[in-house]
């Protein structure tokens, strides 16, 4: 989608880095302790944990999972960022199998653990969903799941001139490989001229583009 890879800072320090160097420096960045948020003197297990986007790599997060959160906190959670748009049913898979939403997390993720993620079974959205590293940490009351690192939005060129980023996506186009337009080209976009054809905004998520999303 990109020449370059993206890049985002880290909530603990605001460094930037793109998506494999954020892992590595979230990794020495939390056993350093930086940006410890939480109740001083009590800790618990948590994990590191990267989402990408399957096919759209550009798009990525670091989260921190606590260990007694449940796998639909974590959908919820991956909802609320990326996803939601119209209540699709969503689930977690490993090895082509389902896992229940009620499950723990601490009772499943280990170091390597991969996991996919599906929202909407028609127009899906799939996540890969990767467990770096398990630590101990102060407890964050009433966030099971916090975001550590986030992609920038990706610059799109447009379709149409080239030179400036997209800003919305032609929904009847783009069943064609194409639609992408900036502001500019999108007021003389012939789909549009008429009102015939729906349009979405460009937005910092895997989903854009799809379905009704608009962030």
């Amino acid at each position: 989608m990109t020449k370059k890879a993206t890049k985002g800072p880290c909530a603990l320090c605001g460094k930037d880095y793109a998506r494999a160097g954020m892992t590595r420096h979230l990794e020495s960045c939390l056993k350093k302790g930086s940006g410890a948020t939480g109740h001083p003197g009590k800790s618990q297990r948590f994990f590191l944990v990267l989402v990408t986007g399957r096919y759209a790599t550009d798009y990525w997060m670091h989260l921190k999972v606590a260990a007694g959160t449940t796998l639909e906190s974590l959908d919820d959670f991956l909802r609320d960022t990326w996803l939601e748009c119209c209540g699709h049913m969503s689930a977690f898979m490993r090895r082509r199998e389902e896992i229940g939403m009620n499950r723990k997390v601490d009772r499943i993720f280990t170091p390597g653990l991969e996991l996919e993620h599906i929202y909407d079974f028609g127009s899906s959205t799939e996540l890969r969903v990767k467990v770096v590293n398990a630590f101990m940490g102060p407890v964050t009351p009433r966030k099971p799941v916090e975001m550590l690192a986030r992609n920038e939005a990706p610059m799109i060129p447009c379709d149409a001139c080239g030179r400036m980023p997209a800003a919305t996506i032609c929904k009847e186009c783009q069943w064609e490989g194409e639609g992408w337009l900036c502001s500019s080209c999108a007021e003389t976009h012939e789909c549009f001229v008429d009102g015939e054809a729906s349009c979405l905004p460009v937005v910092n998520s895997p989903r854009t583009g799809t379905c009704a999303y608009t962030g």
